[in-house]
């Protein structure tokens, strides 16, 4: 017997899932949201002299992670801060492991 195929809600949340776990599949990514997560909004430049990588190389992975809507830019005089999406990173991991 075929097992019914999950509501396309469920399936579009296991998607939006997906795209948010692949942008996490990065060491330097996951150093990044971690930062964010413990420090708060951090200008790109205290990103990459904390990491230790290029700005051309942090710019890459911010880029990544802002097509996941793990993180948003906000604009400050000549800074561009990086802000964490808690909410989003929430709704994507809960109910794995509950």
């Amino acid at each position: 017997m075929a097992t019914p195929a999950p509501p396309l809600r469920d399936l579009a949340c296991a998607e939006h899932r997906a795209k948010v776990f692949k942008a996490l599949a990065d060491p330097c990514r996951i150093r990044i949201v971690e930062l964010l997560a413990k420090q708060g909004d951090l200008c790109g430049k205290e990103l990459a002299d904390t990491l230790g990588v290029s700005d051309a190389l942090l710019s890459h992975h911010g880029k990544v992670l802002e097509a996941a809507g793990i993180i948003s830019k906000r604009k400050e005089g000549q800074h561009a801060y990086c802000v964490l999406n808690r909410d989003l990173l929430s709704e994507a991991f809960s109910g794995l492991v509950d």
